[in-house]
């Protein structure tokens, strides 16, 4: 382990390059101080992102070396001369001005405020101490594809102890399972979320103590470590330790540390931890050595060089050695070794843990925030390069009286880095402003800090320097490139006119915010497809209220009672799941016990008014009876889908019988109910069994009127109180079914923003360019009218050619927008097609919103009378 970092080579080097030799060995010797200083109390990176920033911050006339022998880089006039000319062309052309700096203003926002979410995003669970040695075992099982994946972070219990048994590169192991629980102290009840662990936990994961020791914390069972935030809102500010909790309103747990609250880019989301010796479920597996039962997560830390890859194709000779008596598990299981780092950005493997980013949407947004950039730079570089033309004598004279080659292009690269400067500075305090707005949207803590985000100040400083670079460089070049002779004389090269280089341009930015019109066009068609397709059920008006607590559980038909009494209440039911996400499943067969014929199927547990409550079509046979004994055992109903997988049309399942693999006793089908959407759309629909369950039920789904909505709810609260020390929580099923596709709906909300800004961005550029056309083209103009041209035929001509630029650029987006959209909606089983029409609206809002753009600048030159315009002639 390298214990004395040295400085990053790079800016070193551009040190030493740009320093002058009189004064650079005492201001390095201050550089590597202080590097060494930083090293020491704020850690290697930061010493290194602040030691980039100290080199920026010391390019200052003052210690740069001559640039050219007999010409010094120091050359103050020279730049004071340069700085003047900028500043005056700018208050000269204050429409242009406005246009460039707001232009790459708006650009810079976009860009600074995806970058700061990539950044967060990319920033998740990276604080652990040896965060780059944590890893997880996260496992396939073949014959198991489960909500769209066969991949499961699920591990069995023994699993984290074997791992250090058996392999001395692990040196740490710990197993965790997340929990929500109701922690009584005195007469109060705190509902919050935690997790179970082991004693190893504060080993892998390293938490700051404010109380307790963390070897010992999770020895003992029914012991529980609080956060900071939660210990100070149960007992104040005193110390906890020794204190003892009611955990879920059963036994005394007592509090062994407390540790600071977790940062918001933890995958952990937890008030509390309690010890997972007191864990029924894991104690039973760990015991019995249950690998067939997945219910904990195996995270371990690796001694440094050692190699995950290897450990990997270790794990499957682990597995067959200790699988023990599992021979009937019907599934084929593989492990797999996964980085800390990557498990956000994870969104295929099921019981994940942890708030999930998206890998996809993350480029994809970094995708937007170039092109949105670009746009701007493209707005720049377009009013350069016409506005240029108007600067060629000076260029002309500067050559003559002896400027070379490489001080105009530093003048032209110089002015637009000052503008990016301008723009960025404006984009500074509109990041400020919106940075809120967009953090909501994507219900990530987005802020702007420039002290503490050590990669903010170097990333905007070049930034600026490369949007400068980029924006300045054609006129700078080419404007740099004429001949003194022919620009004095008025004549300048064809290839310079700037009108094939500003179409290409042009073109090019509408293409880009064309694709994005039309993708938002698209999502939201797919989304109105999904809010109006059939579901299979009633999911309006319907409040759902989990379960839990023995008590609740034991009074469920009391309460109902008491509700179904009150004519605002239509109907309730109870089930283990919600129609809109059923997520248990098991193995089925149609009793002849060949294993080919094993059908994986959904199941869920419901009572005798859930069909009725959510309006569910039987297509034949029956309902669940309670005359019926043999129902709660015996008798189920499946879905069209399931009648199919086994065989059978819904008429021939009625009496037909299968097995269960974890359940003995043959199972009759009582009825068929239709196909139903039980997940989102981004799947087709399964084959699923509903068994009659009314004893463990999960879930309260009460059907009520529209009206009187608050009294309604007030009326279910009160009677829930009177069986539940738990809170009243409730949602409307039709909130739950657009949590589905939550992370969509953001998507469609962030396309239609950037959409708007490229337009506005598209938009900017043209109306400077067409009030620049306009200008160049007064006189011509001027003649046209002395000749008879009527004001429509001038405004036609000025905006034909803006047009067919247009044009050009839709015609360029189509094939760029079909297929990323068709990518897109290749996730979801259920979508639209792509029709023509779309394209068709996104062509005609861009050429509307562009005759719009340049009709006033038209316009304004067809009405200027002709005598104006020709009086110098």
């Amino acid at each position: 382990m390298n214990k004395n970092p040295s400085p990053p080579k790079l800016p070193l080097r551009f040190f030493r390059w740009y320093c002058h030799p009189d004064y650079r060995e005492d201001i390095e010797g201050d550089l590597l101080e202080r590097f060494e200083r930083r090293v020491q109390e704020k850690g290697a990176n930061a010493a290194k992102w602040l030691f980039f920033t100290d080199v920026i911050r010391l390019f200052r006339p003052g210690i740069i070396r001559s640039w050219e022998p007999g010409q010094s880089f120091n050359n103050y006039s020279m730049f004071k001369n340069y700085f003047k000319i900028t500043w005056r062309s700018l208050l000269k052309q204050k429409l242009y001005t406005f246009i460039n700096i707001g232009g790459l203003a708006v650009g810079l926002t976009c860009f600074i405020l995806i970058f700061l979410y990539v950044q967060h995003e990319l920033s998740y669970d990276r604080f652990y101490e040896n965060a780059d040695r944590i890893y997880r075992i996260y496992q396939k099982q073949e014959g198991n594809f489960h909500l769209g994946s066969d991949y499961f972070t699920l591990s069995p219990a023994p699993l984290a102890t074997t791992l250090t048994k058996e392999f001395p590169e692990v040196t740490h192991a710990t197993s965790i399972a997340e929990e929500t629980a109701l922690l009584g102290h005195e007469e109060n009840h705190y509902w919050e979320k935690g997790l179970w662990a082991d004693a190893s936990f504060f080993e892998v994961f390293t938490y700051p103590f404010v109380y307790g020791n963390p070897k010992t914390a999770l020895v003992k069972p029914e012991s529980i470590v609080l956060t900071a935030s939660l210990s100070q809102k149960i007992f104040g500010a005193r110390n906890p330790v020794g204190q003892s909790l009611i955990f879920q309103n059963g036994d005394p747990y007592t509090v062994t540390g407390v540790i600071k609250d977790p940062p918001v880019n933890t995958s952990f989301k937890f008030s509390f931890i309690s010890c997972l010796l007191s864990h029924k479920r894991y104690m039973w597996a760990f015991k019995n050595a249950r690998w067939g039962s997945n219910s904990f997560h195996a995270f371990f830390t690796m001694a440094e060089h050692a190699d995950p890859l290897q450990l990997q194709n270790k794990l499957p000779a682990m597995y067959e050695k200790y699988k023990g008596n599992n021979k009937n598990y019907p599934f084929r299981d593989t492990y797999f070794v996964q980085p800390l780092s990557e498990i956000h950005l994870e969104t295929k493997a099921n019981f994940d843990i942890g708030l999930k980013g998206n890998a996809k949407y993350l480029s994809l947004l970094s995708l937007i925030a170039v092109v949105v950039l670009l746009l701007a730079c493209v707005n720049y570089m377009n009013l350069a390069v016409a506005c240029s033309i108007k600067r060629a004598r000076e260029i002309g004279l500067r050559k003559v009286i002896g400027a070379v080659r490489w001080q105009l292009i530093g003048q032209f690269i110089g002015e637009s880095v000052l503008i990016a400067c301008l723009g960025l500075l404006l984009a500074i305090g509109l990041t400020y402003f919106l940075t809120p707005v967009f953090g909501h949207l994507l219900e990530r803590p987005i802020e702007l800090n420039l002290i503490e985000n050590t990669l903010l100040i170097p990333g905007l400083v070049v930034l600026v320097v490369v949007v400068g670079i980029l924006s300045g460089s054609y006129p700078a070049f080419f404007m740099s490139s004429l001949r003194p002779v022919q620009v004095l004389k008025g004549k300048i090269n064809g290839r310079f006119s700037g009108m094939k280089i500003q179409s290409w341009l042009i073109v090019g930015q509408y293409a880009m915010a064309i694709v994005l019109v039309i993708s938002s066009l698209v999502i939201y068609q797919q989304f109105r497809f999904i809010q109006q397709k059939e579901l299979g059920y009633n999911k309006e008006h319907i409040v759902t209220i989990p379960i839990r607590g023995n008590r609740l559980r034991e009074n469920l038909e009391v309460i109902k009672n008491e509700w179904l009494s009150n004519t605002q209440i239509l109907g309730v039911a109870t089930s283990t799941q919600l129609p809109t996400n059923i997520r248990s499943s098991t193995i089925i067969n149609d009793h002849d016990d060949r294993k080919e014929n094993d059908l994986s199927i959904y199941e869920t547990g419901v009572d005798y008014d859930y069909l009725e409550v959510f309006n569910m079509e039987l297509i034949a046979g029956r309902n669940f009876s309670s005359d019926s004994k043999t129902d709660p055992t015996y008798r189920h109903i499946i879905n069209e889908t399931a009648a199919k997988a086994l065989g059978w049309t819904p008429e021939e399942a009625i009496g037909n019988q299968f097995v269960e693999a974890s359940n003995k006793g043959a199972k009759t089908v009582i009825g068929v109910v239709k196909d139903f959407h039980m997940h989102s759309m981004h799947m087709a629909i399964a084959p699923l069994m509903i068994r009659l369950n009314t004893s463990h039920s999960g879930f309260l789904s009460v059907k009520i009127q529209p009206d009187n909505l608050s009294e309604t709810l007030a009326i279910l609260e009160t009677s829930f109180k009177k069986y539940s020390p738990y809170p009243f929580e409730y949602k409307f099923l039709d909130e739950q079914f657009d949590q589905l596709y939550k992370a969509e709906l953001r998507l469609g909300e962030m396309f239609v923003f950037f959409t708007v800004i490229s337009i506005l961005i598209a938009s900017m550029g043209l109306f400077g360019l067409a009030a620049f056309t306009a200008g160049q083209r007064t006189k011509e103009i001027g003649i046209r009218k002395v000749l008879g041209a009527s004001v429509q035929g001038i405004v036609g001509i000025l905006a034909k050619d803006f047009l067919k630029m247009v044009l050009a650029g839709f015609l360029l987006a189509i094939p760029v927008a079909w297929y990323f959209m068709h990518q897109w909606l290749a996730d979801f089983a259920y979508r639209i097609e792509m029709e023509w029409w779309m394209f068709a609206m996104a062509g005609f809002a861009a050429m509307v919103i562009a005759l719009f753009t340049i009709s006033s600048q038209s316009i304004k030159a067809a009405l200027t009378n002709p005598v104006d315009s020709l009086k110098n002639e």
